[in-house]
């Protein structure tokens, strides 16, 4: 605003509280103050219509800020126009105290506050009053009502050149439709908002329509897209209510990718913004409690939903107390402490939303009582409440289709129909791949299968129930790691991320120069922790690749077929009990190994005792306890898994296919398991699907050696030996670019390096180079998997598992690529052992054996062959290698 006009404004008490009236959408805060300002020169020089305009500024700016000052302030306004007769000015405070009630759940008088408002406008003005009436329907739930007056208003603004209200009319209708259902016609309207907006220069205005056009995306399931606009339009400068509002729905979504810690974070951040800023927001109390309940802490959860549904029927906000009751349910449900009482609860709750127009919550409330009413042992009420919500088999959120199939398939299990209650499970299962298949990240692929987790406990437990092996073996490989089924992961080719890798690389190796010299490495850690959570959001926003459906799980036939004359261990634990499933010559056995927490105690002191021997500070009695510690641990978990299926196994090669935190099982340990060869598998349709027998091309050799081992020249002196044309990296060569290249459609390559398992994010796992570390991300990359890998390096055959044992890290990462076979530690390794392992390992894989069996051969080389069980040595920490993959 340029010299003779600022002057005007600042002397002129009415034009300064118009002027703060037309701020608040670009500036809120800036405008707060012109309003401030502008009632105190009209209280000064008592001008009654520059108060009451004041008045109605600041009680804008305050409401677009969260401050709950504004719905006070609107009142004093209304109070002021009303004494003195100045009927326009306090129709137009009339509707913005409309909008503060309705946001305080007084939905009723809010619409009594716009009609009355409405008979004393007229043309314009009454065109903008629909702005009003729709944001009280959207802020009260009432999504049912009429739009009809919304073309005419229109009509009447573009006619008159009013844009910013134009804006905002598209926006709310926007809005209104996404409520609705009707998406389509939501995000045109909220687009051409969100434009209007930006040319106005109104950027809060314009980041609010972003935000409702990210809640489009999440509503349509499409959850790269949304994680991708959420980082588009965060960070700058905006109003509390609109971070709030930013990091809340950041929240939602990362829940909906089941990432519930980074969940937490952000709503923290939301949290945290609506304390400083006193504001009460009441989407936010609910998402505390999803979180808290995504979490796995149902009584907690409860607790909070009960507070919440208290809290809000006091404030007269009978939707948002029926959405509580509702998550009450929910979470009594996961806590097994579903009351009759709780059914009424959820009962009344899917009325009173049914009745306030949000169908789709009135549908998820009816699916939780017919789920409670389950069990409760009602199933005719269950039935009933199904019927109103069956819906949710066709059509909605693809969560509530899977959830709804799994209380169809609870239903005809109640009526004895064990096929129909199969069949219904398959359905939703098939619903989740179809999901997972838009998804283009490793994590956010693994996570999802939480969704259908229990669909496939329950069709196992059917199974299980039965006599027919067959579909107890079909049940437990359904949902097993299925994720790495899917089309090969590839990051987004966006420079941002190239960029970001290449500076997490540089960081990475500063911190390694820093803690060797005794520097400090705060900043560093810091940085890197920046570096990754960038790298990790950006790899999100990659869309699932399309692909052949996954199909039915392979059956019996076509397993024997593949294995010859191995034999297959499907591990399976349900309910704390341990199973095994063997299929050997054609027969499938079922085995009950007894309860599973004993035999993840046993590992996980196994493991202990292999991590401190590794220490060199170890002296020689603690060594000899440790020796002792990991052989009775060894034997007794071979006792456990392998020594009751003897019977069935014979001497045969083993396909193993574990279960949760088996995966990091060192198997050549075990003293059964001694100088035999075994492949570990992800899931038999994993297996099967890596039984490439096409006969490879031009053989590429790729020897890789990273900095920091003692024995690495000698141990890749030795490979090398065995592979004469082979490209070799050592030194300063061995840098990621190069290694990289080398990799790039590798028939063998072999890494003897650092390696890193990041249990807190595992495709920052990583192999120590010449610049840097090389993590899973970058490896995802590659255009051409390399066929056999060996990584010479601890702890690297290890994953994180997530529900549905679905793996991540470096290994799972290679297999989700296509290579076929992975020999790596799930242990830490010594530098000098693992030189000799791995010659005689080569040597015999030049010699035509297939990997297991190299791997199997030069184990029993150097543990002195296969002994007694009663002989067993202190076990050695090569034996931590195992053969993953095909084999």
């Amino acid at each position: 605003m340029s010299g003779a006009v600022a002057e005007v404004v600042e002397d002129d008490a009415l034009a300064l509280a118009e002027s703060a009236h037309a701020l608040v959408q670009s500036d809120a805060a800036a405008a707060a103050q012109r309003g401030e300002r502008a009632l105190r020169i009209a209280r000064e020089r008592g001008e009654v219509e520059a108060e009451l305009a004041a008045l109605h500024a600041l009680s804008f700016a305050r409401h677009e800020l969260g401050d709950p000052r504004s719905l006070r302030t609107a009142r004093a306004a209304v109070r002021i126009g009303e004494r003195h007769g100045l009927e326009w000015r306090t129709a137009l405070v009339r509707r913005r105290l409309a909008l503060d009630l309705a946001t305080r759940g007084a939905a009723r008088a809010a619409l009594r506050e716009l009609e009355i408002a409405c008979g004393s406008l007229e043309g314009l003005e009454l065109a903008r009053s629909e702005v009003f009436r729709l944001g009280v329907l959207v802020i009260s739930g009432r999504t049912t009502e009429s739009s009809l007056g919304t073309d005419r208003a229109l009509e009447t603004l573009r006619r008159e050149g009013d844009t910013i209200w134009e804006a905002r009319l598209l926006r709310n209708r926007g809005t209104l439709q996404a409520e609705r259902g009707d998406l389509a016609a939501a995000e045109s309207d909220l687009i051409r908002a969100r434009d209007l907006y930006a040319e106005l220069g109104a950027t809060e205005a314009a980041f609010s329509a972003d935000v409702q056009l990210t809640r489009i995306e999440l509503a349509r399931g499409d959850l790269p897209a949304c994680l991708a606009r959420l980082d588009a339009i965060g960070g700058g400068d905006i109003s509390p209510w609109n971070g709030a509002e930013l990091e809340s729905l950041r929240a939602k979504a990362l829940a909906a990718g089941r990432l519930r810690s980074e969940a937490l974070h952000a709503l923290a951040l939301a949290e945290k913004i609506w304390r400083r800023s006193r504001i009460d927001d009441y989407e936010g109390r609910l998402e505390a409690v999803r979180l808290t309940l995504l979490a796995g802490d149902p009584v907690t959860a409860r607790a909070l939903a009960r507070e919440a549904q208290r809290s809000f029927v006091a404030h007269g906000r009978q939707v948002h107390g029926s959405l509580a009751a509702a998550l009450g349910l929910a979470a009594a449900i996961a806590a097994g402490a579903v009351r009759p009482s709780t059914l009424r609860s959820g009962r009344r709750a899917a009325r009173t939303l049914a009745d306030a127009g949000w169908p789709e919550e009135s549908r998820r409330a009816q699916l939780l009582v017919a789920r409670a009413a389950i069990e409760l042992g009602s199933p005719r009420m269950a039935s009933r409440a199904f019927n109103g919500c069956s819906v949710l088999l066709r059509r909605g959120r693809v969560p509530d289709r899977i959830e709804a199939w799994h209380v169809e398939a609870l239903l005809r299990l109640e009526r004895g129909d064990r096929a129909g209650a199969q069949r219904a499970l398959r359905t939703g299962l098939g619903l989740l791949e179809g999901y997972r298949e838009t998804l283009g990240a490793s994590d956010l692929r693994a996570s999802a299968s939480e969704i259908g987790v229990e669909l496939a406990e329950l069709g196992l437990r059917i199974a299980l129930a039965g006599v027919d092996t067959g579909s107890m073996l079909a049940w437990a490989d359904r949902l097993r790691a299925s994720a790495l089924r899917l089309a090969p992961v590839t990051p987004p080719n966006a420079p941002e991320l190239r960029d970001r890798t290449a500076e997490l690389r540089q960081v990475s190796a500063e911190i390694w120069r820093a803690e060797r010299a005794q520097r400090a490495t705060r900043t560093l850690f810091a940085r890197q922790a920046e570096l990754e959570a960038s790298i990790r959001r950006v790899s999100r926003h990659a869309a699932g690749a399309a692909a052949a459906p996954a199909g039915a799980p392979p059956d019996r036939r076509e397993l024997s077929t593949a294995l010859g004359g191995a034999a297959l261990v499907e591990l399976i634990e349900l309910d704390d009990a341990l199973i095994a499933l063997t299929l050997a010559g054609g027969r499938l056995a079922r085995h009950e190994l007894g309860p599973a927490t004993p035999v993840k105690e046993e590992l996980e002191w196994l493991r202990f005792a292999l991590v401190r021997l590794m220490r060199r500070r170890l002296g020689a009695a603690q060594r000899a306890t440790m020796r002792r510690g990991a052989r009775a641990s060894a034997q007794c978990l071979g006792e456990r898994l392998i020594a009751p299926l003897a019977d069935s196994l014979g001497d045969r090669s083993l396909v193993i296919v574990p279960t949760g935190s088996l995966h990091a099982t060192p198997w050549a340990m075990l003293p059964e398991l001694r100088g035999r060869p075994v492949v570990v598998a992800p899931s038999a349709a994993t297996w099967l699907a890596l039984q490439d027998t096409r006969a490879e091309g031009r053989k590429k050799i790729a020897l890789v050696a990273g900095p920091r081992l003692r024995h690495v020249r000698a141990e890749l002196a030795a490979v090398g030996a065995l592979y004469p044309r082979a490209v070799t990296l050592i030194g300063r060569q061995a840098t990621v670019d190069a290694a990289m290249e080398a990799l790039d459609g590798a028939t063998v390559a072999h890494l003897a390096c650092h390696g890193h398992f990041r249990s807190d994010s595992p495709l920052f796992s990583s192999l120590e180079l010449a610049d840097g570390p090389l993590n899973a991300y970058e490896l995802q990359r590659l255009r051409r998997p390399p066929q056999l890998i060996v990584l010479s390096a601890c702890d690297l055959g290890t994953s994180e598992t997530r529900p549905g044992d679905e793996l991540l890290g470096i290994a799972a990462a290679l297999i989700a690529m296509g290579t076929r076979t992975i020999i790596a530690s799930v242990v830490p390794v010594p530098d000098a052992g693992a030189k000799r392992l791995m010659a005689s390992l080569h040597g015999h894989l030049t010699a035509g054996d297939a990997p297991s069996v190299a791997l199997a051969k030069a184990q029993a080389g150097m543990m002195g062959g296969p002994p007694a069980p009663a002989a067993v040595p202190g076990p050695p920490a090569q034996a931590g290698f195992v053969c993953l993959g095909a084999g």
